[in-house]
């Protein structure tokens, strides 16, 4: 019989303190940390090389345990087998001690498991212990039990306690999500970034975390956390207990790790959270433990005199863009920010802003991601207040409402945000971030061109659905997308679809799509979703925003960036309904007039059949560019001169090939830059049955142009040379042919006869006429002469549109009939602008220099969009025509207010006339001298007043923007938008303040281009609903005495009836 004999010393007998004298036990292996359940863990696990024994350790006094070098104590709690480095891990069978208690003794028990874990299975030898000073412990250790197979001490690291009082200083945690009546949603709490003391509240109320098992898949999560002791007393300090996780099969199957617990004054317990051992758990609360808190609330007072916009704090947080998925490393929570004042958003220094689409749950670093629920503001809105919604599944149709905040637009496109704490009900929310930089120029004249025709709406090919070679299917994820694109199908100008797409199209299994409509061109830049169509919902995937902005030229641009998932790609929808235009792109960063190829092959002429030639390559019969393989920019000669492309219809056949090519567009100016044409195939009686690539155009001082050409779509085709251009000019040979006038004289100069200036007159003396849709330019001829352009060499930008000489001037006309000669039509949002120019004939030398002048003559015609109009009241249509000139080659329009006593406006009322009150009038607002085609009339607003003032300040408006005034339910808009015409009606009325019986009508109006699908057809029927009238409208019966008066005189009329006169006055609205 061996007998151990421990004697303690005696404190007051003896100096020797452990707490002083102690060796220092710091392995690594003896952790419990465990990684999935009994008998697997990391650090501790226990295997043929990693095995320790602590009966082959030969212990001497007293210890002290380190984990890492941080202070650590043998465990309280259950710990399962094979952990802590050998088989069964030894743990303290109670208690540690306080300081009071000096050196206690304490039971060692021994884990066991073989269908559960039974933590007292073995008793081992009882050691010593005391508490010192310092918040750490000594241990007396000795020897295990010899029974004990493969024994070790464990060991638990806890931070140490910190020189403050937790119940001071802690963070406040209001997440009712975590009660124990609360449903599991798969939060983990090891994705949360621990950090301190806490103290846990439910609606504000105070409540523990639970001290009993609790159900699985509660609490927001699945395996519930739940404390295997209980709360301790203010008096006990702080104290630290074991956490356990339901499994369902058993209450305690998962060991976390242990927390620290302290009672504080006021009825309420903080905790120092840690990482649970693994995903996914959370700690649980008791709803039965809830009780009121009391609050110290504070009044604030906030300064209205400052600007957010320049007094707020910044947010770069990296994890709240849209693709940071909610990980072990990136669990985040917005209600434990301390939100104060006003933000800016920022993504990795960029500018970033709240998202406004839905962002599938699990992103932006948390769990639940807050969105704006509107659009952002316009700076002229100033401060507005958004509703905030969080989405809290993949699909976004589960949503719910977070505190509202404050937004403002500030100026260089960015916004600040006052934001709150979020509603601490929702899980482990997180405001959201996108990063949109406002582009620094027009991306409508810098843009890439995207053209794959697998992209179309209607290809079904190379995607799961339809091939089993999966990899054959499209992914827009792992392409460098750079900036902004224009899309093309086949040379044509498309469009993203803005509607649902198919699940399988566009060449991809997700087809990606705008969920918006497509913005108008007064909208400028804009963000749209792109939705993804995945088992029969449309937007089943929620991918990236992008920005959109609508071009002159009835096109669209998109900065597109990579999608959020594979195999996905965006989708090239609709044509647009009216073909490509003038389009400027990036220029290169090495002027191409510089540095080009010369294309020589006579071939190319316009002019040139394809008839079979033995010099055709591989045999064919006629010339194909598919196969040239094309390297950067070409000029064009043919026999040496300098030649252009032809920008009008070649008839097919022709330049060598079966399928001509040429520019569906007119050249650019130099100071267009780099410009994008579409190239058109005629074939078929069709001049553009084939759409080609598109291509980019340049032109260079010197009277000629360039051309990046690419390979066509379609063989046979080629690129045509413009025979034009190089048919000799004919040469005058006498001055009788010239024709000078007796302002001229005629004289040979450098081999040419030309007209000269009888007196020196202003430079070049233009004069432009501008008419509806046509417009005339005429130059002095002798002047043009003597600055060395002879009247035979200029052209407009249609070279095949020259110049006639009427009375000594050279007059160059265009319309848009059947002479357009390469205008452009164009509006700005203030103006429409058709916009030509005089050119002189091309440069036809080669070699790197010339010295032939050049002419490059740009005119406008400029229509104002906007006029207000006044109609006076005592009737009289005179139909007087008023011309509304802008200084410098400015169109002229005429606008017409004409009232007609009937709906069908064939009977406009003439001379003078009474007009009964409650008799409804028929009006028409008319423009004529502008393009009825392309061009048409919308009536904004129009309004009534008692005098001839239209800023009257208390006038009864008829019509507000676009639609009856909806306390007028007599009022009427017939015809707005469509045509040059706009129509309307309401019923007579007097004004009951004023004695005069006298109403004057005002009307505000703008035209707009038919070819941006803006221009709003009204009706009454797709306005609100009329309320009803406050006008006296009763027809009262009495006798009519028509007087015929002159303006400025005065007469008295019956109550009952109205004086009407027109007096149609346009003044500038702009």
């Amino acid at each position: 019989i061996i007998c151990h004999v421990i004697i303690s010393p005696n404190p007051a007998s003896s100096t020797f303190d452990p707490c002083q004298n102690y060796n220092v036990l710091d392995d690594t292996w003896r952790t419990t940390y465990s990684y999935y359940g009994c008998g697997y863990y990391t650090y501790g696990y226990s295997g043929y090389y990693s095995s320790h024994d602590d009966n082959t350790v030969e212990w001497d006094g007293w210890y002290r345990l380190y984990l890492h070098g941080e202070d650590a104590q043998i465990s309280e709690w259950c710990v399962d087998p094979m952990s802590s480095g050998g088989y069964t891990p030894l743990l303290l069978g109670g208690s540690h001690p306080l300081i009071k208690d000096g050196i206690v003794t304490r039971e060692i028990y021994g884990s066991f498991s073989y269908n559960y874990c039974q933590c007292n299975y073995y008793t081992s030898n009882p050691i010593q212990v005391k508490a010192c000073p310092g918040h750490y412990y000594v241990y007396n250790l000795v020897k295990p039990d010899l029974s004990i197979p493969l024994p070790t001490y464990t060991a638990v690291a806890l931070n140490s306690l910190t020189s403050y009082d937790p119940c001071n200083n802690y963070v406040s945690l209001d997440q009712p999500w975590r009660a124990n009546n609360a449903p599991g949603l798969g939060i983990c709490d090891s994705n949360f970034n621990w950090n301190g003391w806490y103290r846990l509240l439910y609606n504000g109320l105070d409540i523990r975390i639970a001290e009993s098992c609790v159900d699985v898949n509660r609490c927001g999560t699945y395996y519930t956390l739940w404390l295997n002791g209980p709360h301790p007393q203010p008096e006990d300090g702080v104290v630290t207990r074991q956490v356990c996780a339901n499994a369902g099969s058993d209450c305690c199957l998962f060991k976390s790790n242990p927390i620290r617990v302290k009672a504080c004054p006021g009825n309420y317990y903080v905790y120092e959270i840690v990482r649970p051992i693994f995903c996914n758990m959370a700690y649980c609360t008791d709803v039965n433990t809830t009780s009121a808190v009391v609050e110290h609330s504070t009044s604030t007072h906030e300064d209205f005199t400052f600007d957010p916009c320049n007094y707020h704090d910044v947010v770069d947080d990296y994890w709240r863009n849209t693709m940071e998925l909610y990980n072990f490393y990136t669990g985040h929570d917005d209600t434990l920010v301390e939100w104060n004042g006003w933000y800016r958003l920022f993504l990795q220094g960029n500018s970033a802003q709240l998202s406004e689409w839905c962002v599938s749950y699990m992103r932006c670093g948390g769990y639940t991601p807050l969105v704006l629920g509107g659009s952002h503001p316009r700076p002229e809105d100033g401060i507005v207040t958004r509703e905030i919604y969080a989405y809290s599944d993949g699909q976004c149709s589960s949503v719910s409402r977070s505190h509202p905040i404050q937004v403002k637009a500030c100026p260089g496109h960015y916004y600040v945000y006052k934001l709150v704490k979020p509603d601490v009900s929702i899980p482990m929310p997180t405001y959201c971030a996108v990063n949109f930089t406002y582009p620094s120029t027009d991306p409508c004249y810098n843009y890439n061109v995207l053209e794959e025709s697998w992209r179309a709406t209607d290809n079904a090919e190379h995607n799961y659905y339809n091939s089993w070679w999966w990899w054959w299917t499209w992914c827009d994820r792992y392409t460098s997308w750079n900036g902004w694109y224009r899309l093309f199908y086949q040379g044509n100008n498309v469009e993203m679809p803005d509607s649902c797409v198919s699940p399988g199209m566009c060449g991809t299994d997700i087809p990606l799509w705008l969920n918006g409509s497509l913005p108008q061109l007064e909208d400028g830049v804009v963000i749209r979703q792109a939705c993804g169509s995945s088992y029969s919902d449309c937007c089943y995937y929620k991918s990236f925003p992008i920005q959109v902005k609508a071009c002159p030229g009835n096109y669209y641009v998109y900065e597109l960036v990579s999608p959020a998932f594979c195999n996905s790609a965006y989708c090239a929808g609709k044509y647009s309904n009216l073909p490509s235009v003038s389009l400027t792109v990036t220029n290169p960063t090495i002027d191409p007039c510089m540095q080009y190829n010369e294309l020589s092959d006579s071939w190319r002429a316009t002019n040139n059949p394809n008839l079979y030639n033995a010099t055709f390559p591989w045999g064919q019969n006629a010339w194909c560019d598919t196969f040239i393989n094309w390297n950067g920019w070409y000029r064009l000669f043919y026999l040496g001169k300098n030649v252009q492309m032809p920008d009008s219809c070649v008839t097919e056949g022709m330049c060598g090939t079966y399928i001509p090519l040429w520019l569906n567009g007119p050249h650019p100016q130099l100071e267009d830059g780099v410009v994008t044409r579409q190239v058109c195939g005629s074939w078929n009686n069709d001049c553009c049955y084939y759409k080609s690539s598109p291509i980019q155009v340049k032109a260079c001082p010197g009277g000629y142009y360039i051309y990046e050409l690419v390979s066509p779509t379609n063989c046979f085709s080629a690129y045509c040379a413009f025979f034009f251009l190089f048919c000799p000019i004919a040469k005058v040979e006498s001055c009788e042919e010239l024709n000078c006038t007796e302002d001229e004289w005629c004289e040979e100069r450098d081999d040419v006869y030309g007209c000269f200036c009888n007196q020196d007159e202003p430079r070049l003396d233009p004069d432009e006429v501008c008419e509806g849709s046509s417009g005339t330019i005429s130059l002095s001829r002798c002047q043009l002469f003597k600055s060395g352009f002879p009247g035979n060499t200029l052209h407009l930008n249609d070279p095949s549109c020259r110049g006639t000489v009427q009375n000594g001037r050279l007059v160059f006309h265009f319309d848009n009939d059947d002479h357009v000669c390469g205008t452009n039509l164009m509006a700005n949002g203030t103006h429409i602008i058709y916009k030509n120019s005089i050119q002189s004939t091309g440069n036809s030398t080669k070699g790197p220099i010339n010295r032939q002048k050049t002419l490059g003559l740009q005119f406008s015609c400029i229509y104002e969009l906007t006029q207000t109009l006044t109609m006076a009241t005592a009737l009289n249509p005179l139909q007087s025509i008023v011309h509304k000139t802008l200084p410098g080659g400015v169109g002229m329009y005429q606008v017409r207010m004409i009232p007609y006593q009937d709906p069908g406006f064939s009977h406009p009322y003439n001379g003078s006339a009474d007009i009964e009150v409650n008799q409804r009038i028929y009006v028409a607002v008319i423009v004529q001298g502008v393009d009825s085609r392309q061009i048409a009339t919308v009536i904004d607003s129009c309004w009534a007043t008692p005098e001839n003032e239209r800023n009257f300040a208390d006038p009864w408006h008829l019509i507000i923007n676009k639609c009856p005034n909806p306390e007028d339910n007599t009022v009427q808009v017939l015809q707005n938008g469509i045509f040059t015409t706009a129509r309307f009606s309401f019923k007579m009325f007097t004004f009951n303040k004023y004695p005069f019986n006298k109403v004057f009508l005002h009307c505000s109006i703008h035209l707009c281009l038919l070819q941006n699908n803006n221009c709003a057809m009204v009706s009454s029927d797709h306005c609100p609903h009329h309320r009803g009238t406050v006008l006296n409208r009763e027809l009262q019966q009495c006798s009519v005495n028509t007087m015929l008066v002159s303006r400025g005189e005065t007469t008295q009329q019956s109550p009952c009836l109205l004086r009407f006169q027109i007096s149609n006055i346009i003044t500038d609205a702009i």
